[in-house]
Order: structure tokens, then C-alpha cells, then sequence
């Protein structure tokens, strides 16, 4: 058995949680693979894609620092900083020193960075609608509601292996 959660076990068996895992896998590789080519038909690695229109979505809210990017994507800190620098030097986005804090930057999307995310609009529109075709209102409000507990589930796991691992290092 490789989960023990009564919720995750069929007819004392984890079959279903394993096809599960792996349909998540799969669904997984396919949108990462979906950011990497819509990145690069901007010209940019997918990490950079995503960094630029996080700061143009979140910035329609307010103020947008490299903290508000890093937490949105649940990115480092150090990460979204190097790619925010990238993406500075393209000329994609524009960093101004926070006028209330002065260790933080605003961060916007310059004219040449939107017009970018512009071009890219319909087909990205196009790709999104294909890639989540199976899912209905109320499945994609589920799905919505589920991902913050999906996310912190995945970080308390890898919490869990960090420990057991430097656990073992110390037996050793």
C-alpha cells in the first residue's frame, strides 16, 4: 500500500490513488510543457512567461513586489529575482524603488512586455480553453477550492522527506 488515508483506498486497495497520482503526473508534464512553448513563443523560458504575466495580473490589485510574484507562484525569493533582472534587461518589465519601503521595488510591465502578453493573447486563450476542455463550472470551482490544500499538502511532504532524509544522514 502506498497511501493509508481511508479516503485514498478502494476496497482496501490503493489502485485508484495510484492511477490518481499518475494522472496528475501526466497532466503535470502536459502543462509544463504548454508553459515552456507559450514562453518560448514570446521568447522566453517558461518560468520567465509566468513571472511576466503574474506581475501584469497582479498588478491590475496593486503594488507588485518580487515577495508578492514569489508568493503568488510559490517561487523563491532569490528565483523571481534573478528572472525579474532577465526580464528587466529585455526591456519586459520596469522596476521602481517602493515609495513606502525603500529594500523593496515595484514592479510593472513595460509597454514592450505587454505587447508581448498582447500577441500571445488569442492563442493563449485558444490553449487554455483545449488544455481545460474536460472541466465544467462546478468542477473547475472544485478543482479552485482543492489547490490550496494540494499545495500545502505537497509542501508538508517535502517538509516530511527533508526530515527523513537528514534523519537517515544522521543514523549513517
Amino acid at each position: 500500500m502506498t497511501a493509508s488515508r481511508p479516503a485514498l483506498i478502494r476496497d482496501g486497495r490503493d489502485d485508484a490513488f495510484r492511477a490518481f497520482v499518475h494522472g496528475l503526473l501526466a497532466f503535470t508534464a502536459r502543462l509544463e510543457a504548454t508553459r515552456q512553448a507559450l514562453g518560448s513563443v514570446t521568447g522566453l523560458t517558461g518560468p520567465q512567461y509566468t513571472i511576466l504575466i503574474s506581475i501584469a495580473h497582479l498588478s491590475r490589485l496593486g503594488d507588485v513586489s518580487v515577495s508578492t510574484v514569489a508568493g503568488h507562484l510559490h517561487y523563491s525569493g532569490p528565483f523571481v529575482t534573478a528572472e525579474v533582472g532577465r526580464l528587466a534587461k529585455m526591456g519586459l518589465v520596469d522596476k521602481a524603488p517602493n515609495q513606502n519601503d525603500g529594500r523593496r521595488v515595484n514592479l510593472t510591465v513595460t509597454p514592450d512586455g505587454q505587447a508581448r502578453l498582447d500577441d500571445l493573447a488569442p492563442l493563449q486563450s485558444q490553449v487554455n480553453d483545449t488544455l481545460f476542455a474536460a472541466l465544467g463550472p462546478a468542477d473547475f470551482d472544485r478543482v479552485l477550492t482543492l489547490l490550496p490544500g494540494l499545495i500545502a499538502g505537497g509542501d508538508n511532504a517535502l517538509a516530511l522527506l527533508e526530515y527523513e532524509s537528514q534523519r537517515k544522514e544522521l543514523q549513517e
